[in-house]
């Protein structure tokens, strides 16, 4: 974000542009960045959110990631993995 000083109109014409050319070739990224504008949230912290989601993926492919927030200071991005078993846990004898 930029700090409270005026932009001159060469630097709005620089940011338009860029907004421009990464709306077309990443809008990906595009969506983020605005979001990342509109909402205030430290861009730091996606990309540990993110490896924390990749490393369920490449894990056993179920989980979680939780982030913790004290006081509005995240703590911790914690990936927790879970391994799917469907089974009963009890079994029944059929005497």
């Amino acid at each position: 974000m930029k700090a409270l000083h005026s932009l001159t109109t060469i630097e709005k014409g620089n940011i338009e542009l860029f907004d421009k050319m990464m709306s077309e070739v990443y809008p990906e990224l595009y969506f983020v960045k605005i979001a990342l504008e509109e909402t205030g949230v430290n861009p730091l912290i996606l990309p540990k959110i993110i490896r924390s989601l990749s490393n369920l993926a490449l894990g056993t492919g179920f989980g979680k990631v939780q982030v913790f927030m004290q006081k509005t200071v995240i703590t911790q991005i914690k990936g927790e993995e879970s391994i799917n078993v469907n089974e009963r846990a009890v079994i029944e004898n059929e005497y």
